[in-house]
């Protein structure tokens, strides 16, 4: 190996292989590699993100950004006939979420779609769901869970979208503009937001975590998703996760900690194993399986790490068998 520095490669580099063969190659100057140890380029988007996800089928990128838009009150209010009539010169200003197409080629974005009125993007996932219930037939699609709140007067609604990122001819000199994202589904939550979204069980479902309950879902032909089972919860669940096969389930809650569940497709049902005797503020959870033994880790509001095990066949000092040790 060594230095190259000619007209056409500027400042790059020649190498020879044991093949015989010589390469002469260049560093991205685009990329930094100072900054934490490996190679990293900053693509700007200009807006808060909040959710992003891989989708391996079209190799592209989604992601949930949120922008500020004018707040109007609600015109079609029974209770305040007297906002119809209120105009303001000077409008506050609350997030709308936008969906953002984003292609791993020239890292721009190739397709947006827009929620609605000040509804927020709060999850994005990539979930493996049954698409036909007669063929069965599965596919990788995006699930987006949002919130719709119009100030502490009116409850917080929610949606659950699921989109395919479908071929398209390509604009004329951007043939990466040849993905396009396709609404399959949405679904109202009629009482609270949708703040997490999971794959469950071996038949496709998804578990939406939806105000105060999680519920397990199913993708329909005609575009809606049927509710099979549910578990009712206490405050806010923060994240939502399964072990992938097994049908355990992780959810955690803002205040009330980690709860450690199961779900049974026959019949469809979720039970609560466990959860965890501190009321933490948890922020997200996941599983830490190692060999025979389940744990769990978690992250709270103060910086701090916390090991979970569900292990109900051994007693400890201050828990009870039906607890995870903490």
């Amino acid at each position: 190996m060594s230095s190259f520095h000619t007209e056409g490669c500027e400042h790059g580099f020649i190498y020879a292989d044991i093949h015989g063969i010589a390469r002469v190659a260049q560093i991205p100057t685009d990329f930094s590699y100072a900054e934490t140890g490996v190679s990293v380029k900053k693509v700007a988007i200009g807006e808060d993100i909040d959710a992003v996800t891989y989708h391996p089928p079209s190799q592209s990128y989604v992601v949930g950004c949120n922008i500020a838009e004018p707040f109007e009150l609600p015109k079609d209010d029974d209770y305040h006939k007297e906002w119809a009539r209120e105009t303001l010169a000077f409008k506050p200003t609350v997030d709308k979420g936008v969906l953002r197409l984003v292609s791993p080629i020239t890292w721009t974005i190739i397709d947006s779609v827009e929620m609605e009125s000040c509804e927020t993007i709060l999850c994005v996932e990539t979930l493996n769901l049954e698409v036909s219930e007669s063929t069965n037939e599965r596919r990788q699609l995006i699930a987006v869970g949002t919130a719709r709140s119009k100030g502490e007067d009116l409850p917080t609604r929610g949606h659950v979208y699921v989109f395919d990122i479908a071929d398209v001819i390509p604009e004329a000199g951007r043939p990466e503009t040849n993905k396009k994202l396709k609404l399959l589904a949405k679904e109202d939550i009629p009482r609270g937001a949708v703040t997490a979204l999971s794959e469950v069980g071996t038949q496709g479902l998804m578990l939406v975590a939806q105000g105060q309950k999680c519920m397990v879902r199913g993708l329909k032909e005609d575009g809606t998703l049927l509710p099979v089972a549910f578990m009712d919860m206490n405050c806010y669940v923060t994240s939502v996760k399964e072990l992938p096969g097994t049908g355990l389930c992780l959810m955690s809650d803002a205040f009330k900690g980690v709860w450690f569940t199961g779900y049974t497709e026959e019949p469809y049902k979720m039970m609560l194993f466990g959860k965890s005797t501190s009321n933490l503020e948890v922020l997200n959870a996941d599983f830490l399986p190692d060999g025979r033994e389940l744990f769990i880790v978690a992250s709270d509001v103060d910086g701090h790490i916390h090991i979970l095990q569900f292990d109900p066949e051994r007693k400890s000092r201050l828990d009870t068998p039906s607890k995870p040790r903490h």
